[in-house]
């Protein structure tokens, strides 16, 4: 199988977390694709609903599409959360298929300042999702650690995205402000914010 890892902390998840998963999915091949809710940060973020809450939310979102699979890796573990350790245990329990890391173009700009950078890109192929507006992947920084060989294939590997504008901390100011966030993210997750009383001020 060829499975993508899709992860963020997704608090909401919203249509654009959706879109780039969906993206990667169609134009990769991909059998499947996890999103993996951030467990314990490795830097100081400031995540505003357990991880429970979150997975409750990527549930609701993706319950009827198959292809998509949520972890609950980081959520359940103690430890803090880092990207190579949960490649690691994807490995471990998919050792014949296929890895891919899926990422947006700003977020594999930062990849040389991640721990063990060269272990991920050893353990998954990456794919680079870019957007409109967004940085373009500066996959000459990754040379110091990853192989012209591997490099070519991430390359080959980059998708592109329409460009929407929203975020998650948009979504928790507009449901603070208390106005509509319909369309913004799937209508099970704005009724699960509606009804836990998400995001108030």
């Amino acid at each position: 199988m060829r499975i993508g890892v899709y992860g963020g902390s997704f608090d909401p998840v919203h249509i654009g977390h959706l879109l780039l998963a969906e993206t990667a999915r169609s134009e990769q091949n991909l059998d499947r694709v996890d999103f993996v809710p951030l467990g314990v940060p490795p830097h100081l973020k400031d995540l505003r609903t357990s991880g429970e809450t979150r997975i409750a939310m990527l549930s609701a979102a993706v319950a009827s599409y198959p292809e998509f699979g949520i972890s609950r890796f980081e959520v359940d573990s103690p430890r803090v959360s880092f990207t190579v350790d949960t490649l690691r245990h994807y490995r471990e329990v998919y050792p014949q298929d296929d890895l891919f890391l899926i990422l947006s173009s700003e977020t594999f700009n930062d990849l040389p300042n991640w721990r063990d950078p060269d272990v991920i890109c050893e353990l998954a192929s990456i794919i680079v999702a870019c957007r409109a507006g967004y940085p373009e992947p500066d996959f000459d920084a990754a040379r110091s650690f990853v192989s012209e060989e591997r490099l070519r294939a991430f390359r080959e590997q980059t998708v592109s995205m329409p460009l929407i504008e929203v975020s998650s901390s948009a979504i928790r100011a507009r449901v603070a402000s208390k106005q509509s966030v319909r369309f913004l993210t799937p209508d099970a997750v704005v009724d699960f914010i509606e009804s836990n009383g998400l995001y108030q001020r």
